[in-house]
């Protein structure tokens, strides 16, 4: 129920903003509207203002704009009765607001006091011949700056990696206790398996502080000073209490493999090093940890604005370099709205936090996906009106257009058809 209400919140929410977009430009454009939609009909109610009614209609999937004269320039007030460029003006305006939305909800993001997990990032394994390899990054490195920017956590380390695709990238790295900047240029296409820069990464944020004499962590060989990566198959990143816990991970090993030590892997003063609990051992006792916390940030007004400009820009430069990598051949795994309605619901689990961040994105991607040369969509429209320019102001016939929207429509249905089954595909998997 959560999921499916949250679907319906954000999308109507995005949908009603691109919408809004069409309304105030052709108001102001001099067209005559004939309805404001607020959902699809049936409709449930409507109020007249003006030539415009507004209505509130059954199906809770965003909204719609019905212009006077979308295809007849003699009709008065129509929007084909408009010049090119205050028709792609109109065509425009919906992405335009899609592209403002997104401004607003990160500033608002940026303004709440949000959780940030606070980690070292360590490298665990370098792939030969791969850009970190070349830029000899070593594993037992901690990851400091990626680009001048702080890496708290692996997420902020893989965003940077995807900001410079196919451009250097300069890494600050903690090294034995030594601050070293290496250079690397993350490729579009890297090998299956490898990721952009060839490096395989942990978040550590466990360390030991006291290991008592002849305690099972003495005999596992922990040491003051150690970071906790690794206890069994399991990464460690809480205290006790969590699976990403030492005694939770110590007991998981146990029952997998009763009669086998279990291995640890702590980065100690710069290096890995592999340890391991007897078997004798019951458990992972005699040591005192301490865990990295948590960081509450938030921003003032006057830095929030620019950040989330900066966080906008950011999901753009992604975008772009996601599209270089399909030209580069690298499939993509496209969303429908069943998967695209599944992370909406994450999202809203997450806090009103996650999901404006998810908000923001999602109508960055309206916004774009709207304004792409599809028939039925605005750039599909829009294409037609450059068409039309081109061909110095002679119009493609209004027949002619609008069969090659349906066409383009009947598409659309069939590709969210087959995205569909691939969302089903991977509940079920």
């Amino acid at each position: 129920m959560v999921t499916l209400l949250a679907f319906i919140a954000v999308l109507g929410v995005v949908v009603l903003v691109h919408e809004l977009g069409h309304f105030t430009a052709a108001k102001l454009a001099g067209v005559r509207v004939l309805e404001f939609g607020v959902g699809f009909p049936p409709r449930l109610l409507g109020i007249r203002r003006g030539e415009t009614l507004y209505s509130i209609n059954a199906l809770p999937f965003g909204g719609f704009v019905r212009l006077t004269g979308e295809e007849d320039p003699t009709e008065p007030g129509s929007v084909a009765g408009r010049s090119a460029l205050v028709r792609l003006i109109i065509l425009a305006a919906g992405s335009a607001m899609n592209g403002l939305l997104p401004v607003v909800l990160f500033t608002v993001f940026f303004l709440l006091p949000h959780s940030v997990p606070i980690t070292d990032v360590v490298i665990l394994g370098v792939a030969d011949g791969s850009p970190a390899a070349q830029a000899r990054v070593l594993p037992g490195d901690v990851v400091r700056e990626v680009d001048g920017r702080e890496v708290n956590n692996s997420a902020d380390l893989r965003t940077g990696v995807q900001l410079r695709l196919g451009a250097e990238s300069s890494w600050l790295v903690e090294r034995g206790g030594r601050l070293t900047e290496v250079r690397l240029v993350p490729r579009v296409k890297p090998p299956e398996g490898e990721g952009s820069a060839g490096v395989l990464l942990a978040d550590a944020r466990v360390s030991v502080t006291v290991v008592q004499t002849r305690s099972f962590a003495d005999q596992a060989g922990l040491r003051p000073g150690d970071l906790l990566i690794r206890v069994g198959d399991s990464r460690i990143l809480f205290a006790d209490g969590s699976p990403a816990s030492p005694p939770k991970a110590v007991a998981a090993a146990r029952a997998e493999a009763p009669d086998a030590e279990v291995p640890i892997l702590v980065l100690r003063e710069g290096d890995l090093v592999e340890l391991s609990l007897p078997i004798t051992a019951a458990d992972l006792s005699g040591v005192e940890l301490t865990v990295y916390p948590e960081a509450r940030r938030s921003k003032p007004i006057w830095r929030a604005v620019p950040a989330s400009i900066t966080q906008m820009w950011d999901v753009l430069v992604m975008f772009r370099n996601e599209v270089s990598r399909w030209i580069h051949g690298v499939r993509p795994d496209p969303v429908g709205p069943i998967g695209i309605a599944q992370l909406t619901g994450e999202a809203a689990r997450g806090g009103i936090n996650a999901l404006l961040f998810w908000t923001a994105l999602l109508s960055i991607n309206v916004g774009i996906v709207n304004l792409l040369p599809i028939p039925a969509l605005d750039g599909g429209r829009i294409a037609f009106v450059l068409l039309e320019l081109a061909r110095g102001g002679r119009r493609v016939s209004p027949e002619k257009e609008r069969v090659v929207h349906i066409a383009g429509f009947a598409l659309l249905i069939a590709m969210l058809v087959f995205v569909s089954i691939g969302d089903i595909q991977r509940l079920l998997d």
